[in-house]
C-alpha cells in the first residue's frame, strides 16, 4: 500500500478531514452572524466610505444589502461544506475572508502596530497577518478533501496544506503577541471583564497589562518554534489556546452578543489541531512511508 494510500484509510485521517469541514462550517456561522445580523464590519465600512478614504462611496442601503446577502451565501456555503466540500464553495469563502483582511487594510479597521523594529511592509499588511489562519483555513480543507471522489490524494498536496496552515497559524499568534506585547485596549479589555464575570473581581490593569507582556512574548515564541523545530507540543498548546481566546469573547460579554466573534476565530483552534493530528498520524504509519522531514 502506498504511503497516500496508507494514510486515506487511517481513522486519524477521517478526524483531520472531518477537523477542518467542522472549523470551516463553525466559521461560517460565525461570518453570517456577523454579515447578516450584527451589521456593522470592515465590509460595510469598504462600501460606505468616500473614495478619498479608499471607500467605494456607495449608499449604506445598498452597503447593507449586499452585506446581508454575502451573509446569507455564507450560510448556505456551510451547510454545502458540511455536506461535501468544493471548489465552487470553498474558494469564494477562502476569498471573502481575504476580502475582510483588504477592507480592514483599506479602511483603516483593527489594531496598527505600534513598535519601531516591524518592517513597514509588515504594519501595512497587519490585517492579513492578523485574519491568516481564517483565510487559510477554506484552503486547506479544499487541498486536502477534494470535491471529485476520484481525484487523487497526492502527498506533494498533503504537504502544501500542512505548510500552508502552519505558516498562517505562525502569523495569526505572531501578529496577536504584537497586539498583546503593546497591551492592545481590546485585549485589556477582555481580560477585565471576563475576570470580572468569572471571579467576580476584575483585574486591576496594570495587572493585566503584566499578564498580556507575558502572553505576547509566549505568543512570538510559539510562533517561532511551531515552524522550527515542529515539536507536536506546540500545536497542541496553539489549539488550546486558540479555543481559550476565542471563548474569551463569550466569557467577556456573554453568548447572545458574542458568540459569532468565537466562531469567526474557530479556525485559531482548527488549524494546529488538524496539523499536530497529521504530524501523529505521519508518525504512526509504517516507517518506510514516513517523511524524513517531519520531526518527532
Amino acid at each position: 500500500m502506498t504511503r497516500d494510500k496508507t494514510i486515506e484509510s487511517s481513522k486519524l485521517w477521517q478526524a483531520i478531514v472531518w477537523t477542518l469541514r467542522i472549523t470551516v462550517v463553525v466559521q461560517c456561522l460565525g461570518n453570517w452572524r456577523w454579515l447578516a445580523q450584527i451589521g456593522e464590519s470592515p465590509l460595510l465600512s469598504l462600501i460606505v466610505e468616500p473614495r478619498d478614504v479608499c471607500g467605494l462611496a456607495w449608499s449604506e442601503a445598498t452597503g447593507l444589502t449586499i452585506q446581508q446577502s454575502a451573509g446569507w451565501l455564507v450560510l448556505l456555503a456551510g451547510f454545502f461544506v458540511m455536506l461535501r466540500p468544493c471548489a465552487a464553495v470553498l474558494g469564494p469563502l477562502c476569498l471573502l475572508q481575504l476580502l475582510f483582511a483588504v477592507a480592514m487594510w483599506h479602511t483603516h479597521s483593527g489594531y496598527t502596530p505600534q513598535a519601531s523594529w516591524l518592517p513597514p511592509q509588515f504594519i501595512a499588511l497587519f490585517p492579513l497577518a492578523t485574519q491568516s489562519a481564517r483565510i487559510a483555513a477554506p484552503l486547506a480543507l479544499l487541498l486536502l478533501d477534494p470535491w471529485r471522489a476520484k481525484r487523487p490524494l497526492s502527498e506533494s498536496r498533503i504537504r502544501l496544506a500542512c505548510h500552508l496552515s502552519l505558516v498562517a497559524i505562525a502569523l495569526t499568534f505572531f501578529a496577536h503577541g504584537i497586539e498583546a506585547l503593546e497591551h492592545n485596549a481590546e485585549f485589556v479589555d477582555l481580560l477585565i471583564v471576563s475576570s470580572s464575570r468569572l471571579l467576580g473581581n476584575a483585574l486591576p490593569q496594570a495587572n493585566c497589562e503584566t499578564l498580556l507582556t507575558i502572553i505576547g512574548g509566549l505568543d512570538l515564541l510559539v510562533a517561532v518554534a511551531c515552524l522550527v523545530p515542529r515539536f507536536r507540543s506546540i500545536l497542541w498548546w496553539m489549539a488550546f489556546w486558540g479555543a481559550v481566546t476565542a471563548l474569551s469573547r463569550i466569557t467577556a460579554f456573554g453568548w447572545e452578543s458574542a458568540w459569532h466573534a468565537a466562531a469567526t476565530r474557530f479556525p485559531h483552534l482548527g488549524l494546529p489541531l488538524a496539523v499536530v493530528l497529521h504530524w501523529h498520524l505521519v508518525r504512526w504509519i509504517p516507517p518506510e512511508a514516513v517523511d524524513p522531514t517531519e520531526s518527532a
